[in-house]
């Protein structure tokens, strides 16, 4: 199956193996009981439609009119809003809060998830998925002295922020959450070449990854980490988690 292309400013969902949707969704899987989640940036609603038919309680929040359209039938609950000066909830209301691909189109992303913390119930978490500045490509045109914008992927023109893992760790830290794992994902091949999705091509996509994987802070796309709050006093914890993922 193809990626899906019905979405806000050119972006697709990302349905092939190795994605962050892939990734995402699977974190939510392991999960036994039905959710609460708010879908924070949703686009189109193409995450929220898969997780209100697995029986979960979503919200959603979109700036864009046009996807907000598209999104609002696949939500509980949904909001058309600016991200940035969103009320979000300050009593415990969600088991997850997702941040797939959003950060880095906000002013200030740290800001943001500090307002949304609160939201959280005591075992709630974050899952938050930015694209890796640091990625063997774009080091590979800076040498070269180019860092061009494009219309979408890791240089889009419209990101404000770049992340490394180093640079999301230490936000993490300074929003008082710990990062509870990371997970790397490999380049969009088959967004570039749809016919590598077939099952011929499945166990180079399994090398990519793997390769991926063994050096994250290189050859990453994008980051899908799980983070969850963490009081003043564990932030040395969340600086050693931090120390041994730059490994």
């Amino acid at each position: 199956m193809s990626p899906s292309r019905d979405l806000q400013d050119g972006y697709a969902f990302k349905n092939f193996k190795y994605s962050s949707h892939y990734w995402i969704l699977k974190k939510l899987e392991e999960e036994s009981e039905p959710l609460r989640i708010l879908d924070v940036g949703c686009a189109a609603g193409y995450l929220g439609k898969i997780l209100r038919e697995r029986g979960h309680y979503v919200a959603g929040i979109e700036s864009d009119v046009a996807s907000a359209k598209k999104a609002r039938a696949y939500y509980d609950v949904f909001h058309l809003a600016d991200i940035e000066t969103f009320a979000f909830p300050d009593r415990q209301e969600f088991d997850y809060i997702l941040f797939a691909d959003i950060l880095e189109h906000l002013r200030d992303p740290a800001a943001v998830l500090r307002k949304a913390i609160p939201g959280l119930r005591d075992t709630g978490k974050l899952i938050i998925s930015v694209p890796n500045v640091a990625n063997w490509i774009v080091r590979l045109s800076l040498l070269f002295g180019n860092f061009d914008s494009a219309d979408r992927g890791i240089l889009d023109k419209t990101h404000l922020h770049f992340f490394t893992l180093r640079t999301l760790t230490k936000m993490m830290a300074e929003v008082s959450c710990r990062v509870l794992d990371v997970t790397p994902t490999t380049l969009p091949v088959q967004l570039v070449f749809p016919f590598t999705e077939g099952k011929a091509f499945a166990p180079l996509h399994a090398l990519h990854d793997a390769l991926t994987s063994s050096w994250k802070t290189v050859f990453a796309y994008q980051f899908v980490v799980t983070a969850a709050p963490s009081a003043v006093a564990a932030l040395p914890a969340a600086n050693r988690m931090h120390a041994e993922m730059m490994k």
